[in-house]
């Protein structure tokens, strides 16, 4: 499964799905550039989620606001003192992880604990820093790549379980045996048991609006305290600080929060509605993985449904099935999506349910999107803080048929007059650089060459409707006298907003074909020495292979009809 995987990433690194981010200067780590592909199939990813929650339905409205969110929006959401993961770091490799995702120790057969290093060299660097530096006197050997620690025993837990122990043989067998805390969990890469203690770590982007160089201020302020404690220094700068401090958004929901009572005003709406928006997002993650999986920067797609508080568990459960139809339709193997409830421990600070889809990647099920009930939580939180108008007046409170058909409504919560309340809120998010990733890997077959004398050849079984490019133009030669009819063809496609492109390299037409497989191009249209003569012109399926014979102007309603094919209604 790795080797796939690494296949597929060498397949989008060369055909322009994905750049490693300046990489003439050495690259940025976690930071990826979209190719003419990847933007293109992005587009489409994007374009079917709009298209599906806003322009298929009455009830949404779309919205777009700032990335860049003052210091109160972000305080009064809990983000600012909540939106934190724990950090460890390994004293002897000097990584950085989180221990939720790290794994528990692995011991030998003998009990002691073998560390993996990269090569033989680090393997005797490493030697040497726990000798001298971590863990002075106590036996290890060095094998190949690998140091084993001598265990004399241990009190193994789990992870957020009570600690646990391990102590250690020492070379002098008449020394005090040293002894370190376990706590559940190691370094991921090498197995390394020595780490600190865990510490909270925010995961948001802060930034300064103003002219005024930040540096400056904390140079200045750290000078006038400078014999108060450290604690007091940090809550001296923090405060002088505060007025110009801005983050960069950790997620598109809050600008839509605070500009509610906006969209209620304007649009003259009220519950059930929703408000979607896409746009970039940044977490300062701890541990960057599996390409565009996990990285700093990325767009999301979210909407937020407000409802009214009787009706949330009919909307929770609505979405729910809503959202993860929208995932099967596009996929081809519909059985690697899954959804998975989260467990009490798992919830975030606002929510009170929330359900993930994940997706079975090559290192195991990852999420892909989370639908989750918030409650009021952060509409009340806005109020609280800023005394915004967000209520909801209602003079006829009852429940709609469809969610008393339903029975999946809380009828004690049902006022009996009129009255007001804040909504409830239904949230789906779904992470577009995920959503990418987990269609190219769903997509990407390797098919073996009947002859066995060939490598597999790679072919992207993306859906039409998502694939970047829907139509290769092909003139049988590079003759002139195949041009115009070729430009036709081309530009009518893309004339309907289909990005399609005209294949003149000088191949053989199956090797032609076989290029576009790889990336995923649903259909092929051929010119050729006929097509000269009665305008007809040769269109191939890329899964199928099958080739039907048609005129050119009927190519447009060809790929038009296969592009409906599978739509599914909307109730």
């Amino acid at each position: 499964m790795a080797q796939r995987f690494r296949s597929l990433l060498d397949l989008c690194r060369r055909r322009g799905f994905l750049y490693q981010s300046a990489e003439i200067y050495g690259g940025l780590r976690g930071a990826y550039d979209y190719g003419p592909l990847g933007v293109e199939l992005k587009k489409n990813i994007l374009n079917s989620w709009w298209r599906r929650n806003v322009y298929y339905r009455d009830d949404v409205v779309g919205i777009d606001t700032s990335i860049i969110t003052p210091h109160p929006v972000l305080k009064a959401s809990g983000h600012v003192d909540e939106f934190t993961d724990l950090l460890v770091d390994c004293t002897l490799t000097k990584e950085r992880f989180r221990p939720d995702k790290a794994p528990e120790l692995t011991l030998d057969k003998n009990g002691n604990i073998p560390l993996m290093a990269p090569n033989k060299e680090v393997a005797q660097l490493w030697q040497k820093t726990i000798q001298e530096q971590i863990a002075p006197g106590i036996k290890l050997t060095v094998q190949g790549k690998t140091v084993l620690l001598h265990v004399q025993s241990s009190t193994l837990c789990k992870p957020l379980e009570n600690s646990g122990n391990i102590v250690f043989e020492m070379i002098d067998a008449s020394a005090t045996p040293l002894t370190i805390s376990y706590n559940g969990y190691v370094e991921p890469n090498t197995n390394s048991p020595f780490l600190t203690p865990s510490r909270p770590f925010n995961l948001m982007f802060k930034t300064f609006l103003d002219p005024i160089d930040p540096i400056d201020r904390v140079i200045q302020t750290t000078q006038e305290h400078i014999n108060d404690t450290q604690t007091a220094i940090r809550k001296a700068v923090d405060d002088v600080l505060k007025p110009s401090t801005v983050y960069l958004r950790p997620e598109t929901a809050q600008g839509v929060f605070v500009n509610f009572e906006q969209v209620v005003r304007t649009m003259k709406t009220k519950p059930p509605f929703g408000i979607a928006q896409v746009g970039k997002s940044f977490r300062n993650e701890i541990r960057l993985e599996h390409g565009i999986f996990r990285t700093p920067e990325f767009e999301q797609l979210e909407l937020e449904y407000f409802v009214k508080p009787w009706e949330s568990m009919h909307y929770f459960k609505y979405w729910r099935e809503e959202r993860f139809k929208w995932w099967l339709e596009h996929s081809c193997h519909p059985e690697n999506f899954r959804q998975r409830d989260h467990e009490a421990n798992e919830m975030a600070h606002y929510a009170t349910g929330c359900t993930d889809v994940e997706y079975l990647f090559p290192w195991g099920w990852g999420e892909v999107e989370g639908v989750a009930h918030r409650g009021n939580y952060d509409l009340n939180q806005h109020i609280k803080n800023s005394g915004a108008k967000f209520e909801i007046e209602d003079e006829n409170p009852s429940v709609s048929e469809a969610v008393k058909a339903s029975g999946e409504y809380n009828s004690a919560l049902v006022p009996s007059s009129s009255t007001r309340y804040v909504p409830h809120v239904v949230e789906s998010s779904c992470g577009l650089n995920r959503a990418m990733l987990a269609y190219l890997c769903d997509a990407f077959h390797q098919i073996e060459d009947e002859s066995g004398k060939q490598p597999p050849r790679s072919v992207l079984k993306l859906h039409p409707r998502l694939a970047p490019i829907k139509c290769a133009v092909m003139p049988l030669t590079g003759k002139p006298e195949f041009l115009p009819l070729t430009q036709k063809v081309a530009k009518s496609l893309r004339r309907n907003g289909w990005y399609s492109v005209v294949e003149s390299q000088k191949l053989k037409i199956g090797k032609r074909y076989y290029r576009h497989d790889e990336i995923g191009t649903p259909w092929c249209v051929t010119i050729d020495y006929q097509s000269l003569e009665d305008q007809s012109v040769t269109i191939r399926e890329r899964d199928t292979g099958n080739q039907h014979r048609l005129h050119w102007k009927e190519v447009q309603k060809f790929i038009g009809d296969q592009l409906m094919e599978d739509e599914v209604d909307i109730e």
